[in-house]
């Protein structure tokens, strides 16, 4: 979030919209220019994967490039009993195939820019 600081050192963190409605056109053109840059590099920059445990469409748990096999850890974890709730479910009422296998857990792995994955996937912890 853009943060605002005056003359004498108070700060105000606000909205993207709201730090735009407070330029100049001048500053609107030169921001526009500086975004544009930034958004070419970070689209040509190297992908990172982020290995996410999901069920469904629900992601229960998102690992590090290099965390694949905690990744699968998890899946096994957790696969075997709704494995055993949708195989009842089925037996049942038996459903759709599709359905029946996106109510699975399994592991999406999902490319993402650097910056991506070190301030939105992972930050830092301070």
């Amino acid at each position: 979030m853009p943060e605002i600081k005056c003359r004498h050192g108070c700060s105000l963190h606000v909205s993207t919209p709201e730090w735009v409605a407070t330029l100049t056109v001048d500053q609107l053109r030169c921001a526009r220019e500086a975004m544009d840059a930034k958004i070419k590099a970070v689209e040509e920059s190297p992908k990172r994967t982020v290995w996410r445990v999901c069920i469904g469409v629900i992601s229960e748990a998102n690992y590090r490039e290099d965390d694949f096999e905690k990744a699968a850890d998890h899946l096994l974890r957790i696969f075997k009993s709704r494995f055993m709730r949708e195989a009842a479910d089925w037996i049942e009422k038996p459903y759709g195939y599709l359905n029946f296998e996106r109510n699975l857990p399994h592991i999406t792995p999902e490319l993402v820019s650097q910056i991506e994955y070190d301030t939105e996937w992972f930050p830092i912890k301070s």
